[in-house]
């Protein structure tokens, strides 16, 4: 599932909680729900731990 997704689904995070919870900033967190960046494994995995999901449901992709 897409981060944007799971974010709203999995506890109801704004951006901004999110990123707070994840140690990231809310751009970030909105770069990476656009496609302009991926998170680095450890943020990949600390996302799916706050939403209280596995690490395989959440897709992430880049364009360009």
């Amino acid at each position: 599932m897409k981060l944007k997704e799971a974010r709203k689904k999995h506890g109801g995070y704004s951006q901004k909680e999110l990123a707070d919870l994840v140690g990231v900033s809310e751009q970030t967190i909105s770069n990476w729900e656009v496609g302009r960046s991926t998170p680095s494994l450890i943020k990949w995995k600390k996302v799916a731990e706050v939403l209280g999901i596995a690490v395989s449901d959440l897709e992430f992709e880049v364009h360009g």
